[in-house]
């Protein structure tokens, strides 16, 4: 994508979600000293979905640490976020004093174990700024979308998860997607 062919009206959009997506996490961001770029915000917000689905039932046990520490492995921002979409990204204002991208590869498994076990905290602006960044998805029907992959990350939690109540943290899980606007094929 060449951003010299955005008009301004998309540049406005751009910096609009960019700007709801940080204010939502703001509190988040400021206590854990956590200053991301738009690339390193833009992943995050796709992992956190993890956090929400192991955060469902209210409690964080080994087997879910297991799978944030398997998630963590893929977190990586050059990967999920390609060229045209950074240069897309570069519309929108950058903070100053950002962490570097390996810094965030490093330390984002540990923030979403964080984030799972203090969701309660959190999670009204994190369900904010995930429907505000689901907005770029203009095909979420499409297999390789970003509201595909929340959904799948988010099924594979719950499916993976031995848990005694999974049929409640299904519905649970159900009812979150209902929440952040993605509907169930």
């Amino acid at each position: 994508m060449n951003i010299n062919n955005l008009t301004n009206e998309d540049k406005v959009f751009i910096r609009t979600i960019f700007n709801e997506m940080r204010n939502n996490v703001k509190g988040y961001l400021e206590e854990r000293d956590f200053n991301l770029s738009n690339p390193q915000l833009f992943t995050f917000l796709s992992f956190s979905s993890a956090a929400l689905a192991i955060a469902s039932d209210g409690d964080v046990d080994e087997k879910e640490i297991g799978i944030i520490e398997k998630i963590s492995k893929s977190i990586d921002v050059r990967s999920m976020v390609q060229l045209d979409l950074q240069e897309m990204m570069s519309v929108a204002l950058e903070p100053e004093g950002t962490i570097c991208n390996e810094e965030f590869n490093l330390r984002a498994g540990s923030e979403i174990l964080y984030l799972s076990k203090n969701m309660k905290t959190y999670e009204d602006g994190f369900i904010k700024a995930i429907k505000a960044m689901l907005t770029f998805d203009l095909n979420p029907g499409r297999g390789n979308s970003l509201t595909a992959s929340f959904t799948k990350l988010m099924d594979s939690i719950i499916e993976n998860n031995a848990s005694k109540n999974k049929e409640e943290e299904k519905k649970k899980i159900e009812q979150l997607k209902q929440t952040l606007g993605i509907t169930s094929n």
